[in-house]
């Protein structure tokens, strides 16, 4: 992987390893003093304990998973700016604090208000009325019109609506489906209708019988508000949990009740609808924070994230476990532990070539939203970032093997990282040409165009799960990350330039999945679209159909990828990982949305 052409830049890599080589060809011009290698390449025995203290930290059931905006997202944070506090570090948030804040989405919840009434009569709340999570908040009076079942399927040839007028009423439907029409066999299909997000319609009448779908299909038809009657055949069932559903918003208020209050709104011409749903957003916070080095015209940007999953929900790839507390021991405490590691052995010093902000980003989970917002408010000039190095998930790398994604996007990466890992006692895959490979806030910097590489320990069965705990965190591994961390630094601010090399093209260079297989979900509509990628429908218990997509719903932006084709969107399979939050943008019936899509995967465990 070394370049022979390229002498000086390997004098500088002997010097940062301070290893006893014969550099030939080098320079004969003075080298920088190496007292910033020696540094780097001196093992520290206690370096593991450490890293391993600071993850039982951040991962502990006290923190509540770290969720952006949440109180154990700030407790954290405020941990974080004092350990850099007492290592002596400067302040490099806002303000001459340690700190940048930003708003990020919170959880939507159920606010357990909800009613429904049927005429000017009482109201049903509690137990018998659930608002479903695609709801939208609100408190509707309108005429009442009973769709039956609420289906559309032209295939089967049924429509509930035909002959009525849902334009600006609240629309009365029932949850399930009636038989369907015999296939060749003569056999019917019962219809097994989809709870939100969870079950599974039959293999007849498909999407058009989930929850969801009802839905949206009442909205096509004008309506204000929906009510889906539970089952009779259910009526011992609780209700679907507001929290256990989807994360599409269908932007009306829809409510879901009990066989009772449903006998009683089918004779009553008006209904009220009150839906009590907060969407919320909160504030979230990136920590950091500098060390000054000898020059002040180039700054190195070491980062990981520190936010997690909270308690589920969006990002979860354990959905029957909402509620149960997601430590991310390894997502991404593993990372941030790094950092803090970094800071504290380089600000032993001596001093480095160049300035070195530590940045533990908030709001990755939820689409890389702390890191983009520094980058477009930068706190420290964005033109003198050289690089960026990127922790997340580095917890695994106790056998001795690291991937390290976007090595293509500056020369002296593929250089100086095989003999920093050798040096370390790691075994690199390196990822030379994808520059947009792994999903986490590198690639905040390489829309930039500033090199930076991502440090990457592999997918796990614990990730993005409860399960992802201190117990399995790996730090003697998480210490070698550190040592061949350590040994790149003073190599990367020392060099003349670090020139950005754009993606390549060629069918060899291009991103493909190594350990991991993404599902988004999607069945394409190969037919043209003018803008986008049209879908002909979604894949049963699919990212995409837990997320609300629809048939005729067309995917026009994924994060910062605008869809053009299918071929843009396979892009952005190749270059995420399973568990990332997409945020995904399209076009339903004219008008332009958004959805966060919790990316999965079909790969057995």
């Amino acid at each position: 992987m070394k370049t022979p052409d390229r002498p000086a830049t390997l004098s500088l890599l002997c010097l940062a390893l301070a290893a006893p080589l014969a550099c030939r060809g080098a320079d004969p011009a003075p080298a920088p003093a190496p007292a910033p290698a020696a540094v780097a390449v001196t093992p520290d025995a206690s370096a593991a304990e450490r890293l391993h203290a600071d993850v039982a930290w951040l991962a502990d059931d006290a923190r509540a998973g770290r969720r952006a905006g949440t109180q154990g997202e700030r407790d954290a944070a405020v941990w974080i700016a004092a350990r850099f506090e007492e290592l002596g570090l400067e302040p490099a948030g806002e303000d001459g604090t340690w700190f940048q804040v930003f708003s990020v989405p919170l959880q939507p919840r159920d606010g357990g208000e909800s009613s429904v009434a049927a005429g000017d009569g009482p109201a049903f709340e509690g137990a018998y009325v659930e608002p479903l999570s695609c709801s939208a908040r609100g408190d509707v009076t309108a005429r009442l019109v009973d769709a039956g079942y609420g289906i559309q399927n032209e295939e089967l040839g049924r429509d509930d609506y035909a002959g009525l007028d849902a334009e600006g009423a609240v629309v009365l439907v029932r949850r399930g489906a009636p038989p369907a029409p015999a296939d060749e066999g003569g056999e019917e299909d019962e219809g097994d209708e989809a709870a939100e997000g969870e079950e599974h319609a039959g293999p007849a009448w498909g999407e058009s019988v989930t929850l969801f779908h009802k839905v949206m299909t009442a909205r096509r038809q004008g309506a204000v508000a929906v009510v889906i009657v539970q089952a009779e055949d259910r009526a011992a069932e609780e209700l679907p949990s507001f929290e256990d559903g989807r994360t599409a918003r269908a932007g009306i208020p829809a409510l879901m009740v009990r066989p009772q209050v449903g006998k009683v709104l089918e004779r009553a011409e008006t209904c009220r609808v009150v839906a009590d749903v907060h969407r919320e957003t909160g504030e979230a916070r990136n920590v950091l924070a500098r060390l000054a080095g000898r020059a002040s015209d180039r700054t190195l940007v070491l980062g990981a994230h520190f936010d997690h999953l909270g308690v589920g929900g969006v990002g979860s790839l354990a959905p029957d476990e909402v509620g149960e507390i997601h430590n991310g021991a390894d997502d991404n405490a593993s990372g941030t532990a790094v950092v803090l590691e970094l800071a504290r052995r380089l600000a032993a010093g001596p001093a480095p070539e160049g300035d070195v902000v530590f940045a533990l980003w908030s709001g990755e989970e939820l689409g890389l939203l702390g890191s983009e917002h520094w980058a477009k408010q930068p706190t420290v000039p964005l033109e003198q970032v050289r690089a960026n190095l990127n922790f997340d998930m580095v917890g695994r790398a106790g056998r001795g093997r690291l991937a390290v994604l976007g090595a293509g996007s500056t020369p002296l990466f593929a250089e100086v990282l095989e003999p920093a890992g050798t040096a370390a006692g790691l075994e690199l895959d390196v990822n030379l040409s994808g520059q947009g490979v792994g999903g986490s806030d590198h690639q905040t910097f390489l829309r930039r165009e500033v090199p930076a590489l991502h440090f990457f320990s592999g997918v796990h069965r614990d990730y993005h799960r409860p399960s992802d705990d201190v117990e399995r965190f790996e730090a003697d591994g998480a210490a070698r990350v550190t040592d061949l961390s350590l040994a790149l630094v003073p190599a990367l601010l020392a060099a003349d330039e670090l020139p950005f090399t754009a993606p390549q093209t060629d069918d060899e260079a291009t991103p493909r999945p190594a350990r991991w297989s993404v599902w988004f979900g999607t069945i394409p509509d190969y037919a043209a679209a003018d803008r986008g990628l049209r879908l002909a429908g979604t894949s049963a218990g699919s990212p995409a159909e837990r997320a609300g997509l629809l048939e005729g719903d067309v995917i026009v932006q994924v994060d910062d990828v605008e869809i053009d084709d299918i071929h843009a969107f396979m892009y952005v399979l190749q270059i995420h990982k399973p568990g990332d939050v997409v945020r995904t943008r399209y076009l339903r019936d004219g008008s332009e949305e958004e959805v966060l899509v919790t990316l999965g995967t079909r790969d057995r465990e």
